[in-house]
C-alpha cells in the first residue's frame, strides 16, 4: 500500500475510535455528552491520528491528500456546529473547545497542503550534472504556514505569561481576578510584533533572492 492509502486508513481508524468512544454525538442538546465518553478509546484514537500525519509526511502527494481530507473534515465540523445544536465532537462543556479543535485541524491541513503543493527542492547532489537551481520566490506557502504556526505558539506563550504575571502582581487574594483578560491583551499585542518579525524575515529573504538572481544573471 502507498503512504497515501495508509495515512488515510489510519485517519479513518482514528475517527472510528472516536465514534465508538462516544466522542461524536448529534443529539447532545444537554451539554453533558461527556458522561458517555469511553476515555481509553479517545486516548487510543490519538495514536493513529498522529501516525497518519507521520506516515504521509515523507510523500508530497500523501501530504496533499491527507491535508485535503483534513480540510474537508474541518469544513464538516464547522457546518455541523452551525447547523446542529446537538452536534458534539470531542469537546466537553464549552463550544470554545470545538472551535479550538476546528482551528487545530484546519492548521494541520494547511501545513500538509502547503508542504504538498511546494515540497522541498531536490538536494543539490541529486540534481543532474550541469543543472543549477534557479532563484525565485521560494516556498512562500510553506513559509506562510511556518509563520502562522510560530505566531500562534508565541501568542499562546505570551497569553500564559501575561496571565501569570497579572495574577501574581495585581490580583487580590480574595475577589475577582482579571488575569485571563490581561493575558489575552498581552497576546493581542504580540500579534503585531510577530507580524513585524515576519516582515523583517521576508525582506531579508527578498534581498537574498535579488542577490542570487544578480549572480545567476552575471554568471
Amino acid at each position: 500500500m502507498s503512504r497515501r492509502s495508509i495515512s488515510l486508513l489510519l485517519l479513518a481508524v482514528a475517527l472510528g475510535l472516536l465514534v465508538a468512544g462516544g466522542f461524536v454525538q448529534f443529539d447532545d442538546t444537554s451539554g453533558f455528552g461527556a458522561e458517555q465518553w469511553i476515555l481509553p478509546l479517545g486516548g487510543l484514537a490519538f495514536v493513529p491520528a498522529l501516525a497518519s500525519v507521520v506516515t504521509a509526511w515523507p510523500d508530497p502527494k500523501a501530504r496533499l491528500w491527507l491535508g485535503n481530507v483534513l480540510a474537508g473534515l474541518t469544513g464538516l465540523l464547522i457546518w455541523g456546529s452551525i447547523s446542529d445544536d446537538g452536534f458534539r465532537f470531542i469537546w466537553n462543556r464549552s463550544e470554545g473547545e470545538l472551535a479550538l479543535l476546528e482551528f487545530a485541524t484546519g492548521l494541520v491541513a494547511f501545513v500538509l497542503i502547503a508542504n504538498g503543493v511546494q515540497p522541498a527542492p531536490a538536494d543539490a547532489t541529486a540534481m543532474e550534472p550541469g543543472v543549477t537551481q534557479q532563484p525565485g520566490p521560494g516556498r512562500w506557502l510553506v513559509r506562510t504556514a511556518a509563520y502562522l504556526c510560530g505566531t500562534i505558539f508565541v501568542v499562546l506563550v505570551v497569553i500564559k505569561a501575561g496571565a501569570d504575571y497579572y495574577a501574581r502582581t495585581e490580583c487580590p487574594e480574595e475577589g475577582d481576578c482579571l488575569a485571563p483578560i490581561a493575558g489575552f491583551v498581552w497576546g493581542a499585542l504580540a500579534v503585531p510584533v510577530c507580524g513585524l518579525a515576519v516582515l523583517v524575515i521576508e525582506i531579508v529573504l527578498w534581498r537574498r533572492r535579488r542577490r542570487n538572481t544578480a549572480e545567476v544573471g552575471g554568471g
